[in-house]
């Protein structure tokens, strides 16, 4: 792998802009995609949880290809496998997490799910510190997925398995974004993610065949969930520090339960808050901490 260019240092007002415009760039993110979350779970007791995947990726893979055609190129022999892994996790955090908000409140899945990029964060890393974020997570789903949670069962082992799959989805999205367009890695995965899952479709029935709403809202949510939002994040990517961008990132399970209350009702115990509260803390702590560690632990350049 290359060695990225240098930059000249920035100047502390340019600094500053970029800051600002790096968090402007994750609120935005955030808002998007978890309002596109809440939305996801009418269509999937619509029209069930692959079909509602579906409809999210294979539109926002077309909306890709329309507004950039080229975008469509075979990629380089060095580039096949990187992407490939990158829509195998793509597709198994979306459709694990698609599986728990069906089952538990959106802004607690992804408190949950958080523990993923939590994990990117200490990789690799020694200071005591990390420790002290690891535990508060932990304490904080342990009291989501406790007797009083609403976070149990199969619902708190997909909301896992998405965490899991979200932290090697942001690893190999730092690898792919190393050598090729954004946009054109943002196309690419979200077309081998749709070939991926067009036989579970078929196995399936093809449910969507009639529901016109169900695919209307599908259309909307392929843009705020996926087309829209996954191109911001994977230019946050390459500009954004990764300590930068973890502690951004780390307030989507507020947004997430804003986006849960206001789309569906979903309301959040004072307990159920405090415990997603930890984990966004942790979740902004290792980030802040850990941030260059990460990046030196998966030898990767600065985004």
């Amino acid at each position: 792998m290359s060695e990225p260019p240098t930059t000249a240092p920035q100047s502390a007002p340019s600094a500053r802009r970029a800051a600002g415009g790096a968090a402007l760039l994750v609120v935005v993110l955030a808002v998007s995609i978890q309002t596109g979350s809440a939305l996801a779970v009418r269509v999937i007791a619509s029209v069930g949880i692959i079909e509602a995947l579906w409809l999210r990726t294979a539109f926002a893979a077309l909306i890709l290809i329309a507004v950039r055609p080229r975008a469509l190129r075979f990629p380089a022999r060095g580039h096949r496998l990187p992407l490939a892994a990158l829509s195998l996790a793509l597709l198994a955090m979306n459709l694990s997490f698609y599986g728990a908000i069906s089952r538990a409140p959106v802004g607690l899945v992804v408190a949950v799910e958080f523990v993923g990029p939590l994990a990117v964060a200490v990789l690799g890393t020694r200071s005591r510190i990390d420790w002290l974020w690891i535990a508060l997570a932990g304490a904080g789903v342990l009291v989501l997925a406790g007797p009083s949670g609403a976070v149990t069962g199969l619902g708190l082992v997909l909301a896992l398995t998405a965490g899991v799959s979200w932290g090697a989805y942001l690893l190999l999205a730092k690898r792919a974004v190393t050598g090729m367009d954004p946009f054109s890695v943002t196309t690419l995965m979200m077309l081998g993610s749709t070939a991926l899952l067009t036989p579970l479709l078929f196995a399936g029935g093809v449910k969507v065949v009639g529901h016109w709403n169900a695919i209307l809202l599908g259309i909307l949510i392929a843009v705020v969930s996926s087309a829209f939002p996954y191109l911001l994040e994977l230019i946050a990517l390459r500009r954004v520090r990764a300590a930068t961008y973890g502690v951004l990132l780390s307030i989507e399970p507020a947004v997430a339960a804003l986006a849960g209350f206001v789309v569906l009702g979903q309301r959040l115990t004072a307990l159920e808050a405090a415990a997603m509260g930890a984990v966004m803390a942790a979740a902004a702590g290792a980030s802040w901490t850990s941030g260059g560690a990460v990046e030196e632990a998966v030898d990767l350049p600065a985004p």
